[in-house]
C-alpha cells in the first residue's frame, strides 16, 4: 500500500468566470491545442525519417525474432542510440517548446508546454514500442485540460481564486463544507484547468491535486444532530468479506451477513432518448448527403464531403448531453454503492476476472456496457485504499469458487443458467455461496480453509435465509 505521504487526491471546484475571462480561457485552450499539434507534427516527421532507415527496420525485425534477454538488451541500447540521433527523447521534444513558449508568452508558460511535450513524447514512444499503430492530432475543441507542475508558478490557487497569467478567477465552494476545508488545509501539488460541456455550454473547472490522505466525509447522525450541526463518522466493521461480481449483480458475504446488490445501470429512460436521437441523426445525415450512399444504403468508400443541417448539430449536442448525464448518474450510484460495501469489513476478496475478454461473448458485452462491473471494482479499490483497507485479487483458475464444494472438497462445473446448488444437503444460491467461499480463503490465497467453512456454514445459511425472505417481502 502507498505511504500516506505519497498518496494524493483531487478536489474539483467550479470556476466563476465572467464572459471576458471565458473568452481568454477559450483562446488559451486553442493556442495550446495548436502547440500540441505542432510538437506532434515535428516529432512525427522525425519518427518517419527514423522508421525509413535500414538500421531501424533491422532492429525491429531482430527484436521480433530474438527471445534471449542479453541480446534483446543490446538491441534496446542500439534503438536508444537511434532515438537520440533523431531527437525523439523526452528532453528533445521539451526543447522544441521554447520558441512556442516565447511567441505565446502572454498566454502560456514553461510548465504547461512541458506537460504538452510529455504527452507528445508518450504518443511517439507508443509508436516506437509498438503499443499503438498511429497517433492523432487534436481537432478544434478537443483540448480539454491544462495543468501546471507546482502551486508556486503557472496555474495556482491563491486563497479562493485561480491565478494564471493576469487572470484571477474566483472558485465556488460549498458553504460550511468541512470536507473542502480539511482537504485544502493539506499541501497542494499542482492545479489543472478542465473544460467540459454541460447543457450545451462550456464550463470551466479547477482540479486541485492535494498531497496526503483524503479526509473522510461526515454524515448526519440523526435529526437532533442535524439541528445541532453535530456530525459523526461512519462506523466500519472488521473481518473478511467475500465478493462475487457478475454482469448485473454483486453478492457480498461476511461471517454473519449475506447481501445481494444490483450493479448501477445506465438510465433506461435516457437510453430510449439516445436511440431516438440517433435514428433522427441518421435520417438527417442521409437526406443531406444522398451522393455519399449507395442505392442499397451503404456508405460510399472515400466519402469526405459531408453536410449537416442545423437541427442535426442541435441533436448532436443533445445526444452528447444525455451521454454526459447518464455517465454522471451511473458513477454517482457506483460511489454510493462502494461506500456501503466498504462498511462490511477491512479485507475484501474478489476473483480477478478479465471483463474485457468476457465482454466479447454475446450477450455479455451488452450487459457490461450497461453496468460496467470493472469500473465499479476500480472505484471500490480506490475507496478502500483511502481507508487503509485492501481488495485482494484472487486468480479464478486457482480457487474455482463457482464450482467448489467445501463439504466434499471437490469441484463440479456449474452451468451458467443454474442459480442454485446443493451443498451438504442444503440448497444455496450460487453467487452467495461463491462469495462465502472467498470470505474463507486460506492464508496461501490459493485454497479454502475447509474447517472455517464448515464452522461458519450454518451462520451463512441463516444469513441467506434472512436475505432471501427480505427480498421476497
Amino acid at each position: 500500500m502507498q505511504n500516506i505521504q505519497e498518496q494524493y487526491f483531487v478536489l474539483t471546484l467550479p470556476l466563476q468566470a465572467e464572459a471576458w475571462q471565458k473568452d481568454i480561457l477559450e483562446k488559451r485552450f486553442e493556442i495550446h491545442r495548436q502547440i500540441y499539434n505542432a510538437l506532434l507534427q515535428k516529432a512525427l516527421t522525425r519518427y518517419r525519417q527514423m522508421a525509413q532507415t535500414r538500421a531501424y527496420r533491422n532492429l525491429k525485425e531482430a527484436l521480433s525474432r530474438t527471445e534471449d534477454q542479453r541480446k534483446r538488451k543490446k538491441l534496446f541500447k542500439e534503438r536508444d542510440c537511434l532515438i537520440e540521433k533523431y531527437q525523439l527523447r523526452k528532453y528533445d521534444i521539451c526543447r522544441d517548446t521554447t520558441k512556442y513558449r516565447q511567441y505565446f508568452k502572454d498566454h502560456t508558460d514553461s510548465p504547461i508546454v512541458q506537460n504538452l511535450a510529455n504527452e507528445v513524447w508518450q504518443a511517439i514512444d507508443s509508436l516506437i514500442h509498438g503499443h499503438a499503430e498511429q497517433v492523432h492530432f487534436k481537432q478544434p475543441g478537443q483540448m480539454k485540460s491544462l495543468s501546471g507542475k507546482t502551486n508556486r508558478s503557472s496555474i495556482k490557487l491563491r486563497g479562493e481564486c485561480l491565478v494564471w497569467k493576469g487572470l484571477e478567477i474566483p472558485v465556488r465552494k460549498k458553504k460550511n463544507s468541512q470536507y473542502e476545508e480539511q482537504a485544502l488545509s493539506q499541501e497542494i501539488r499542482f492545479c489543472r484547468i478542465k473544460k467540459t460541456m454541460i447543457r450545451g455550454k462550456d464550463r470551466y473547472l479547477l482540479d486541485v491535486i492535494l498531497k496526503g490522505q483524503i479526509p473522510l466525509k461526515k454524515i448526519q447522525a440523526s435529526a437532533s444532530a442535524e439541528r445541532s450541526n453535530e456530525n459523526v463518522s461512519l462506523v466500519y466493521r472488521d473481518g473478511n468479506v467475500g465478493l462475487d461480481i457478475g454482469f448485473r449483480k454483486l453478492a457480498v458475504v461476511t461471517e454473519d451477513t449475506a447481501a445481494v446488490y444490483d450493479l448501477p445501470e445506465k438510465d433506461r429512460g435516457l437510453e430510449k432518448k439516445k436511440r431516438i436521437l440517433l435514428q433522427y441523426m441518421e435520417r438527417s445525415r442521409r437526406s443531406m448527403n444522398p451522393d455519399n450512399y449507395f442505392p442499397d444504403g451503404r456508405i460510399r468508400p472515400g466519402s469526405s464531403g459531408w453536410n449537416f443541417s442545423r437541427n442535426y448539430r442541435k441533436a448532436k449536442l443533445a445526444y452528447r448531453e444525455i451521454c454526459r448525464k447518464q455517465s454522471a448518474l451511473q458513477k454517482q450510484e457506483q460511489y454510493r454503492l462502494a461506500k456501503e460495501i466498504i462498511s462490511y469489513g477491512n479485507q475484501f476478496f474478489v476473483e480477478n476476472l478479465d471483463f474485457a475478454k468476457l465482454g466479447r461473448r454475446k450477450p455479455n458485452g451488452a450487459y457490461m456496457s450497461g453496468t460496467a462491473p470493472g469500473e465499479f471494482l476500480r472505484i471500490l479499490e480506490y475507496k478502500l485504499s483511502q481507508q487503509e483497507k485492501q481488495l485482494r485479487w484472487i486468480l479464478p483458475f486457482l480457487v474455482k469458487a463457482s464450482g467448489f464444494n467445501h463439504h466434499t472438497g471437490t469441484y463440479q462445473k456449474m452451468p451458467l443458467k443454474k442459480s442454485w446448488r446443493i451443498v451438504d444437503g442444503q440448497k444455496v444460491e450460487k453467487n452467495l455461496y461463491s462469495a462465502f467461499l472467498l470470505s474463507n480463503l486460506a492464508e496461501d490465497m490459493q485454497s479454502f480453509d475447509l474447517d472455517r467453512c464448515a464452522e461458519r456454514f450454518p451462520k451463512f445459511l441463516e444469513a441467506q435465509r434472512e436475505k432471501l425472505q427480505s427480498m421476497a417481502s
